[in-house]
């Protein structure tokens, strides 16, 4: 479902933008911060057990009102993961300043406010309240942009919106997709906060190891043991999360390294770049195994794939 609004008319600022709103989420009132020209487009999917929206807008402010809660039968939380812009939320007499990049929590059963001084983009999580801990009304900003493990969280996140929103005919893949996002706000505290990370929900925690690995893989010492310091976990537990894949750590990290190979193999960019400087490049020590891995992996040996590709 998707809406998008552009008044015409100057006693009307906002068009139908507080009806788009309220299609889109809940009952709110929009309030103008400038008398700049307004526009704004929301793009939402059902992905049960939440709804994931994108919200591209020039800048306002929107108020959930006492009037908006007694009329509405609705027990939702909105997530808001900051993509662009700076955001700020209040509510219960706690403000919540987002960076791109950070969550903030609204509990659309009592007043709010969320405001955008400038042109902003953010993905809006719209979830039961019963789903999520007491923790994250206790800390409602958890600031992701902060730390590289919150950093992880929040790729992670906008990642499984954005294939949600973009295969919105995929009704079972949004689903669990869903349901995999709903247990990563859940969390979310705890991955933020200075504990165990076997304390961790495991499909939580191996996501974020997974997106570790894909932004990392050209680290040489990138491994188990990389891990599980970064982490704060052992090794053994390490292994034990990635077994539930069907593929070991290191099969996850070559793959990595091999597709980044390939890849530069392909670009003409890298033709004056030597084959052992591309693999080097791209996290591996060994040439031979480097060599053996491609083949495997390409069916030709790195040589013979990049002199093919060229014709």
């Amino acid at each position: 479902m998707e809406w998008s609004t552009r008044p015409a008319r100057p006693d009307q600022p906002f068009g139908s933008w507080a009806d788009d709103l309220a299609a889109a989420f809940v009952r709110l009132e929009p309030c103008r911060i400038a008398e700049a020209p307004f526009a704004g487009a929301i793009c939402k999917v059902d992905a049960a057990p939440l709804q994931i929206s994108r919200v591209t807008a020039s800048g306002h402010i929107v108020h959930r009102l006492a009037s908006h809660i007694a009329a509405s039968t609705d027990d939702l939380c909105f997530v808001n993961l900051q993509l662009e812009g700076l955001g700020r939320t209040s509510q219960r007499g706690h403000e919540q300043i987002s960076a791109p990049g950070d969550l903030a929590v609204a509990d659309t059963t009592q007043p709010f406010e969320i405001a955008h001084r400038h042109n902003f983009r953010l993905i809006c999580f719209a979830v039961p309240r019963r789903l999520l801990p007491d923790a994250l009304f206790d800390r409602p900003q958890l600031s992701l942009s902060a730390t590289e493990t919150g950093r992880a969280l929040s790729r992670t996140l906008a990642s499984y919106a954005e294939l949600c929103l973009g295969g919105r005919q995929l009704s079972g893949t949004s689903a669990m997709l869903g349901t995999h996002i709903a247990e990563l706000i859940a969390h979310a505290p705890d991955i933020l906060a200075d504990i165990s990370a076997e304390r961790v929900h495991t499909p939580v925690l191996l996501s974020v190891m997974l997106d570790h690995i894909a932004r990392h893989s050209d680290d040489p010492e990138l491994g188990a043991p990389a891990l599980a310091k970064k982490f704060r976990c052992s090794e053994r537990y390490v292994h034990r999360l990635f077994a539930a894949t069907g593929r070991s750590v290191g099969e996850h990290v070559n793959e990595q390294r091999i597709a980044a190979c390939t890849r530069a193999l392909l670009d003409r960019t890298s033709a004056r770049k030597t084959i052992a400087e591309i693999a080097f490049a791209a996290g591996f020590r060994d040439i031979s195994h480097f060599n053996r891995l491609f083949k495997r992996c390409n069916g030709l040996a790195p040589r013979e794939f990049r002199r093919s590709a060229a014709h």
